[in-house]
């Protein structure tokens, strides 16, 4: 049999990527396909309502009082609203905004145009709601410059996780870090975020559901054995082959995966994630995860502090066929950085 060309290899592996997505995907949109093995564009969900259903009805209202609150407070800009759907004492994690409701109303206020009229729709790029639990997570495309200069724009994702008590939002985090030249608060400081260590984050995995059980536990034994481990030759026990990557630092495909993973060194592989846990929230075919994870401080050289670090994965048959995370180009993990 002859080889496939480089170009007829490349348009086949693209084209199985958007079949399988389209076979099966629920709470994301169809990829488009792959240019030349680049990360793939990311892109919203067309029809928003597809993602407030589910069989839980305590889910289902959670995930109405988030997808309400959005379009309310932030599409219409109506910060007044903000305590119909936030609990007065409102745990803040974004680093750069106080805790507590009134500060985040004072802080949303100039940040936002406010509208007469909420519209029906959210209107900020919505990619997928995830929610489990009082957990709901959001996903929504972002664009940033190119790095080159030439005026372009790629994209990544920027996230969101709620934690709901008494149908009202008790608890926040972001995939934001401190610019420099931004300086968090002093008073009322933004609480800093904490994850789960060890064994104790076992009880995450755990789901009335099997199949979300297992989507969850994929993800997680994944994440200890490749990215932690750095043994990317267990990709293929994980990952699909057509493997669908919105990382803007990566190309897509299983290969691609291997290749972005092979500049982390090798190290044991432990019972649990290193860094610690936040959350897993999984819906359907989708698995949220958020890690704590530590960053240079850039307005004080030498120091650090802590951030919620997000990817979210989509599976098919069992292994993952698509992933989506926060990072901007260039950014990469400080044992990607320091790898020869």
């Amino acid at each position: 049999m002859l080889k496939l060309t480089t170009l007829a290899a490349t348009m086949l592996l693209s084209t199985r990527a958007v079949i399988a997505a389209e076979a099966d995907f629920t709470l994301t949109p169809p990829p488009p396909p792959s240019v030349n093995d680049q990360a793939v564009l990311v892109i919203p969900i067309a029809d928003q309502s597809v993602l407030l259903s589910n069989a839980d009805k305590s889910i289902s209202i959670n995930k109405h009082r988030v997808y309400d609150m959005w379009r309310t407070v932030m599409s219409a800009g109506q910060v007044e609203k903000a305590p119909q759907f936030f609990a007065a004492d409102l745990k803040q994690h974004n680093p750069v905004i106080a805790t507590g409701l009134a500060a985040y109303q004072k802080w949303l206020t100039p940040q936002l145009k406010r509208k007469a009229e909420v519209p029906a729709k959210i209107a900020e790029p919505l990619i997928s709601m995830v929610a489990e639990g009082n957990f709901v997570g959001m996903a929504f495309v972002t664009s940033y410059p190119e790095p080159d200069g030439s005026g372009k724009t790629y994209t990544s994702t920027h996230f969101y996780l709620f934690r709901l008590e008494k149908e009202k939002i008790a608890e926040m985090w972001e995939s934001v870090q401190i610019p420099k030249g931004v300086l968090p608060p002093t008073v009322d400081a933004p609480l800093p975020v904490r994850g789960i260590q060890k064994l104790a984050q076992l009880p995450l995995l755990a789901s009335h559901d099997p199949e979300l059980a297992n989507n969850k536990r994929t993800v997680f034994d994944l994440w200890r054995q490749i990215p932690e481990a750095g043994r990317e030759e267990l990709a293929d026990l994980y990952l699909d082959e057509t493997y669908i990557q919105h990382n803007p630092n990566a190309t897509t495909g299983r290969a691609g995966f291997k290749e972005y993973m092979a500049k982390r060194p090798d190290a044991p592989i432990e019972s649990w994630i290193n860094r610690p846990v936040v959350a897993y929230v999984a819906e359907g075919n989708i698995v949220m995860q958020v890690l704590e994870e530590v960053r240079p401080d850039p307005n004080h050289p030498g120091t650090e502090y802590k951030v919620a670090w997000f990817d979210m994965f989509r599976l098919s048959h069992g292994k993952l066929i698509e992933h989506w995370d926060a990072a901007a180009k260039g950014e990469l993990p400080a044992v990607m950085q320091q790898a020869k």
